[in-house]
């Protein structure tokens, strides 16, 4: 899916005038997208987009509210309803998603649950274990559980998709220091022709990337790791399999943001082991009274978040390099 999809959730959040609406309307989008692993990134979105007038999002007085208000909605296609027996009511509110894949294709219909009507009396089936599934489901390109002793803390599930990071060339390792930084995201060893796969076994003299992850962090090695993709994914660093120029004049701040949202994103759909405590991005997020700063790219971090999710959940292959640019 590519980047350009994302641009017009963009510009929709950036064109809302009043700060405090902005602000609750990036909460909603973003509480929607950690909740609804069974829709895409993108369908998450278009879906919080046109529900929050519906569902009075403005009108609540914390983002603890919006996500509890998330927890009451049941969305399903029109088609989905009507195999479980249900249609739509009158004056249902149509919810359509687009095919990012296909622009000419007409939008699919997706009702909530109180806008259909039983074609004959009866319960509708939970969606919970579906979700839960989601959150559970690992792609064909999953790897072995070689960050398994990383910390005590680590399950087969987070070594394995930990060990997804070798598709990109990434390793990940402990770095003793008094320094206050938390990690250091580098590309190290660039692959030098066009065409180059990452090295079968990764040692810090032949990773392309490497993730020196602070060894106080502890537990909090796993959101810190999946922070260094968002690096990657939000264009921090160069992305050696691309041929775009990795993101310029971003401040310090807002490069931290944006990779930290970009990873929460991800860790909340794969069922991984979220952050304790604050972060930059968490804390400009709960504040009700402004939004995420002007120069967040909530697009390019959509985006990031979902390439993340498919690489630590097995969904994609070893890349390639190509002709990519250090934009120097």
């Amino acid at each position: 899916m590519s980047q350009a999809s994302y641009a017009a959730i963009h510009d929709m959040l950036a064109a809302e005038p009043d700060t405090e609406k902005r602000s609750r309307l990036e909460q909603f989008v973003f509480a929607a997208v950690c909740a609804w692993p069974h829709y895409s990134v993108l369908h998450a979105t278009q879906a919080a987009i046109q529900l929050a007038a519906p569902m009075r999002i403005f009108e609540l007085q914390s983002f603890a509210g919006v996500k509890h208000a998330l927890t009451h909605v049941d969305m399903r296609s029109a088609l989905e309803w009507d195999v479980l027996g249900f249609h739509a009511a009158e004056n249902a509110l149509p919810i359509l998603l687009s095919d990012a894949n296909d622009t000419f294709a007409p939008p699919t219909l997706h009702l909530l649950s109180h806008d259909v009507v039983p074609y004959q009396p009866g319960p509708i089936p939970s969606r919970d274990s579906q979700i839960a599934q989601w959150r559970r489901r690992r792609g064909p390109f999953h790897a072995q559980p070689t960050y398994v002793g990383f910390h005590r803390t680590f399950n087969e599930d987070t070594a394995r998709m930990l060990g997804n990071i070798a598709q990109i060339g990434a390793l990940a390792t402990w770095e003793n220091t008094l320094v206050d930084a938390a990690s250091w995201a580098e590309l190290r060893h660039p692959p030098v022709i066009t065409g180059d796969a990452p090295p079968e076994i990764l040692t810090e003299d032949n990773a392309w990337y490497h993730f020196r992850i602070g060894k106080h962090l502890g537990r909090n090695a796993f959101a810190e790791i999946v922070l260094c993709l968002g690096n990657v994914f939000c264009q921090h660093l160069p992305q050696v399999w691309q041929t775009h120029l990795p993101a310029r004049d971003l401040d310090s701040t807002t490069v931290l943001m944006e990779a930290e949202a970009a990873g929460a994103i991800a860790i909340a759909r794969l069922g991984g082991p979220s952050r304790r405590g604050t972060s930059f991005f968490g804390d400009a997020l709960l504040d009700d009274a402004h939004p995420l700063p002007e120069s967040f790219r909530f697009d390019i971090v959509l985006h990031a978040a979902c390439q993340i999710q498919d690489l630590l959940g097995g969904d994609t292959p070893a890349v390639t390099s190509t002709a990519w640019s250090s934009g120097h």
